[in-house]
């Protein structure tokens, strides 16, 4: 049997206070430009899972609804 090493997939609220928090280092006005940069481009990957997780929320819901519209 092998051992999945793989983590677990962030929750939704777990990406979201860690985009908060990269957007309160992104308002210091003491990071340094290759901090920044860095910072944006994390930023940039969180919203992108962010958008895929609430898309896939959304498309649970028009699924459930649909499922729900035809059971009556």
């Amino acid at each position: 049997m092998t051992k999945d090493t793989a983590r677990p997939k962030p929750r939704y609220e777990e990406l979201k206070a860690e985009l908060d928090n990269i957007v309160e280092q992104l308002q210091a006005d003491d990071v340094d430009v290759d901090a920044a940069l860095s910072l944006y481009k994390r930023g940039r990957e969180i919203v992108e899972q962010l958008q895929e997780y609430l898309k896939t929320a959304e498309n649970t819901v028009h699924h459930l609804d649909a499922t729900d519209v035809e059971g009556t």
